[in-house]
């Protein structure tokens, strides 16, 4: 679940973001929620509207791997990302970004490629 202030907007930008894909919802969900599917996948990303302040820092955050992290950030800033802190822990550097609404999430390298390639894929994924 991702907060947005226009639903509209926020289904641009997180489905630019996340190369997904809208899903229909009923009539009745419409002007609160929008369901986004990712690419090749079962997960799916719900925005709901909502006009409440951001007052502090997320609990919870998307991470966003890419083999190049500055074409990635610029490629995002250019969508309507904001580069919020540029981070180095744990031998690791990454940019942590804001989305239109202060929502905050992080693009950083590629960490993990063979566990990925290694996993068995999800149960019903073709």
């Amino acid at each position: 679940m991702i907060d947005v202030d226009d639903l509209d907007q926020g289904v641009a930008f997180w489905a630019a973001a996340l190369d997904a894909t809208e899903e229909e919802l009923s009539a009745n969900s419409r002007p609160v929620y929008r369901r986004l599917r990712l690419p090749d996948s079962e997960i799916r990303i719900l925005l709901q509207r909502t006009n409440d302040p951001k007052t502090h820092k997320e609990r919870m955050h998307l991470d966003l791997e890419s083999d190049d992290v500055e074409a990635e950030v610029r490629r995002l800033e250019a969508i309507g990302a904001s580069r919020h802190d540029h981070q180095q822990e744990r031998g690791y550097a990454f940019w942590v970004l804001q989305d239109p609404w202060g929502n905050e999430f992080c693009v950083l390298n590629v960490n993990f490629p063979p566990l990925l390639t290694a996993r068995p894929p999800h149960p019903g994924h073709r």
